[in-house]
């Protein structure tokens, strides 16, 4: 397994993942689009996990400043890993390489949610030292 930056060409695997693993309805060259908006703001980054040449899995974070922290935080946007692909310790893997990314940036948190009905992620996340710390709250308009 590799782990490595996003590079545009991975689009195409990165739609099939959210698509066909998580059930998100997504739109190739909307995905597209707003993942090069991501790019060109410069405080995103994505890695991703590739088996050969087919990306298997993602981490999709974006670097924040806040209030209460003296230095940046990353707030955890997007992580997913092929079904196939899970429990290989690809997800725990893609973590450390966002963290480690954080840390070469002077980033002291990391700061992501997960849905209610997910609780094998949430599970996956306490494994991995991260804590329950407040509610996430959403209002469309």
């Amino acid at each position: 397994m590799v782990y490595r930056k996003y590079k545009s060409q991975d689009i195409s695997d990165v739609r099939d993942i959210l698509a066909n693993d998580l059930g998100y309805n997504c739109e190739l060259e909307n995905l597209r689009s707003r993942v090069e908006e991501m790019m060109k703001r410069g405080n995103y980054q994505i890695f991703v996990a590739c088996d050969g040449d087919k990306v298997v899995g993602f981490i999709g974070c974006v670097s924040y400043l806040a209030f209460e922290l003296e230095n940046k935080g990353i707030k955890i946007i997007a992580l997913a890993v092929s079904k196939e692909y899970r429990r290989k310790g690809i997800g725990t893997e893609l973590l450390k390489t966002a963290e480690q990314w954080a840390k070469e940036n002077d980033i002291e948190v990391v700061l992501l949610n997960s849905g209610l009905p997910r609780e094998d992620a949430h599970t996956f996340y306490e494994s991995q030292g991260y804590f329950k710390k407040s509610y996430g709250f959403i209002k469309r308009i």
